[in-house]
This record gives structure tokens, C-alpha cells and sequence, in this order.
């Protein structure tokens, strides 16, 4: 169950909850509304399988064999400040590599809002008490 929470619920609520800050960011910031979502989402979703989830998830293998505390400011913090090599890999694709462009910034919001949901998520799930440890009790 926990492997199922950490690798597909915790990235699936990342990926949407990122989508959903370029919505918010492309609305707040230029006042504008998303017309074509499915470049968004199939450009996004392509980086974010192939470039994130590697990255995120060894950011927190590093962490937890490098620290022992504070890994829940470490975990969304780490996988956060990575934000700037997915964008950099979508810019690529759209064929510049200019990171403040206002689409790049659109991205960096996805991707620091996906970052600190997924190091956010993986930090609860792993505190969670595993259902196959006997020392955890179950209160009727």
C-alpha cells in the first residue's frame, strides 16, 4: 500500500497540483486564461515522467541517507530547487533557452509547486505507520 501512496498518488497529486499553479500563475500574474491545455499537459506530463520523478525521487534517497531530521523541510525543499531542469528541458523543445521568458516562468511555477507537493507527500506517507508492522495497534 505505501509503495502504491509513494509512487503513483504522491506523483499523480504533484503533477496536478503543478498544472494547477500554471493555471493560477498564467490567471494572476498576465490575466490570462489557459486556451490550449493540452500542450500544457502532454508537455508537462512527458518532462515531469521523465525528467522529475528520477530527479524527485533521488533527491529523497539522498536525503534520507544523508540526514536523519528536519526531512520534512529537506524533502519539498530539495525536489523544489530542482524546478529549473524540467523547465529547461521544455524550453529546449519549444527551441529556446531563455529561462525567464514569461512561458518559462509559467513553467517554473509547475514544476516548484510539484516539487514541494511531491517532497510534502513522500514525508507524510513514510511517517505513516506501515500496516504490516506489528507494533502498530489498531484502536476499534
Amino acid at each position: 500500500m505505501r509503495d502504491i501512496l509513494l509512487y503513483l498518488i504522491s506523483p499523480l497529486l504533484a503533477f496536478i497540483g503543478g498544472f494547477c499553479a500554471y493555471v493560477v500563475t498564467l490567471k494572476v500574474v498576465y490575466d490570462e486564461t489557459l486556451v490550449d491545455a493540452t500542450a500544457v499537459l502532454i508537455s508537462g506530463s512527458l518532462i515531469f515522467l521523465a525528467i522529475c520523478m528520477p530527479l524527485y525521487t533521488g533527491v529523497i534517497y539522498a536525503i534520507d541517507k544523508r540526514f536523519t531530521s528536519y526531512k520534512g523541510l529537506l524533502y519539498p525543499l530539495g525536489c523544489m530547487l530542482l524546478f529549473a531542469v524540467p523547465t529547461a528541458a521544455i524550453m529546449l523543445i519549444w527551441g529556446d533557452m531563455k529561462l525567464l521568458l514569461p512561458e518559462a516562468m509559467l513553467f517554473h511555477s509547475f514544476f516548484i509547486m510539484s516539487g514541494l507537493i511531491f517532497g510534502l507527500c513522500h514525508w507524510v506517507i513514510k511517517k505513516m505507520p506501515s500496516f504490516s508492522d506489528p507494533s502498530h495497534t489498531y484502536k476499534s
